[in-house]
């Protein structure tokens, strides 16, 4: 089953603001999960300030490295 792309084109902004939204969200998620283990705030804290940045620019090179695949792309039918 192919999904339908919409006619238009995604900003580098887009893109930038949905790797950031998606990183706050599974940041927050792993420091709670290292809190919960260790009982450690300070240890959360740490995982956060190496973990955000390292993962927002994996998850953005990730995108960039599909966005340049042609495989699954189907072409939009204009009528």
């Amino acid at each position: 089953m192919a999904l339908r792309a919409a006619m238009h084109m995604h900003t580098q902004r887009r893109l930038f603001a949905k790797t950031f939204v998606w990183r706050i969200i599974a940041t927050l998620t792993g420091a709670m999960v290292t809190w919960f283990l260790t009982g450690e705030v300070e240890t959360a804290g740490k995982f956060i300030i190496i973990e955000f940045p390292l993962k927002m620019l994996f998850y953005y090179l990730h995108e960039i490295g599909w966005h340049n695949i042609e495989w699954g792309k189907e072409p939009v039918q204009t009528e």
